[in-house]
């Protein structure tokens, strides 16, 4: 399925009264006045399975995990935002059972993942501003900007993962 008709989908399981699908994302202000978006670049589909991080623009982003058609996950994601927003998602991508999630802080982007079956959030770490990440199969390689071996890889497999700090 293409970002373009994940982002249909999602248009219609958003619950807001007035909103606008564009052709990169989806746009909507809430009753207080304050704007979402999710940009086609912050969805995620396996399996049947996806999510999407809803950006707003004072700082109260929400990661939601559609499960099945009975079930959505809504995670308030705990940005320290003084009101405003520093740029929410920066990667969102499911690898084997696992939803991973970077998103940005006040002055560091976080990353977490999701055991998609047992809903556990484990936060990997606290990350410089932009840092590479990549994922290639089932190991995700995480790099600080301008450092080339400073970072973590993290493999997952048989419903778990590890993580190795490159030295």
């Amino acid at each position: 399925m293409d970002k373009k008709e994940l982002l249909k989908l999602i248009y219609e399981e958003i619950d807001f009264k007035e909103g606008e699908l564009k052709d990169d994302e989806i746009v909507w202000k809430n009753i207080f006045g304050a704007e979402h978006v999710v940009s086609e670049y912050n969805i995620a589909f396996q399996n049947g399975m996806f999510a999407w991080y809803e950006d707003n623009d004072v700082g109260f982003d929400v990661l939601k995990l559609k499960i099945n058609s009975n079930f959505i996950l809504e995670w308030k994601v705990p940005v320290n935002s003084m009101g405003f927003s520093y740029g929410g998602c920066r990667f969102i991508e499911f690898c084997e059972n696992f939803l991973i999630v970077m998103y940005a802080d006040k002055h560091r982007d976080q990353l977490v993942v999701i055991n998609t079956k047992t809903f556990e959030l484990e936060n990997l770490g606290v990350l410089s501003r932009s840092p590479s990440v990549d994922l290639n199969g089932n190991v995700l390689s995480v790099k600080e900007k301008n450092e080339e071996n400073s970072g973590f890889t993290v493999r997952f497999h048989d419903g778990v993962f590890t993580k190795e700090i490159l030295e």
